[in-house]
């Protein structure tokens, strides 16, 4: 169990870490024609926090001593899956491809992903209660953890919704977009299983994560902004949102 929330987090970590070079590398390359790009700066600063917080939590589990609780662990890989999908398909674009997939209609798969999400939901009530069945002490310290729930649901609610809006006028998802959507809330409640261990007395809030988690705030706030005014609302371009799945397109026909 210990070391595989160890070894989990800190591919989660190194994961985030890539998200944020490339995208500097993909800023790098579009900033001379295309100009600025906001979402390439937030999403930048996205990843040069979360990432530092799975890194350091991971750290602390592999050699510091901190346990590893089974909801950690299902957090985390509940959400990898969004994570990877969406971290290949930069590596795509990275290399010269499309950076996305159309998918055509509503397949079952996606048509069960509320209903997944609910039981998920529901069964990480009552693991909390699980967790806290000995006694919590919640503290200031944990702030910033909750914080980032909120925030992270409300860039999960602006994405899904362009998703919607998007199906309705070309009939079929991003792929892209559809990971990023899942990629904010997952990593949400990967926040809060760290602070019900927190609580519990199984983790312990470190100055250092403390400081990455108060940073992490700012970004995500950032990243809110962009996201509703970009994606959402369409009030601004910005090139490099495509990467976010705004715009989904189907792939060109074979000649």
């Amino acid at each position: 169990m210990k070391a595989a929330v160890a070894g989990l987090n800190l591919l989660l970590g190194m994961v985030y870490l890539s998200y944020g070079l490339m995208t500097i590398v993909d800023l790098r390359r579009g900033w001379e024609k295309r100009g600025f790009s906001h979402f390439g700066l937030a999403w930048i600063a996205m990843a040069f926090t979360c990432g530092p917080h799975h890194f350091e939590h991971g750290l602390h589990i592999a050699v510091a001593g901190r346990d590893g609780g089974a909801l950690d662990l299902i957090a985390v890989v509940v959400g990898l899956p969004a994570g990877v999908t969406w971290f290949l398909l930069r590596v795509d674009a990275l290399a010269g491809g499309r950076g996305d997939r159309f998918i055509s209609g509503t397949p079952r798969w996606i048509s069960a992903l509320p209903a997944l999400s609910a039981i998920y939901l529901v069964a990480l009530v009552g693991a909390a209660g699980a967790v806290l069945a000995g006694g919590a002490d919640f503290n200031p310290k944990m702030t910033p953890n909750v914080l980032l729930l909120a925030v992270y649901f409300l860039v999960g609610y602006y994405l899904a919704r362009t998703q919607l809006r998007n199906r309705r006028l070309i009939g079929g998802w991003s792929l892209s977009g559809l990971s990023l959507t899942f990629v904010f809330p997952t990593c949400g409640l990967m926040h809060i299983a760290f602070v019900l261990y927190a609580a519990a007395g199984t983790y312990t809030v470190d100055t250092h994560g403390l400081v990455i988690d108060w940073l992490a705030v700012p970004a995500a706030l950032y990243f809110v902004w962009v996201v509703r005014s970009t994606i959402y609302l369409q009030t601004f371009d910005d090139w490099n949102n495509s990467s976010a799945g705004s715009i989904p397109a189907p792939a060109a026909a074979p000649a």
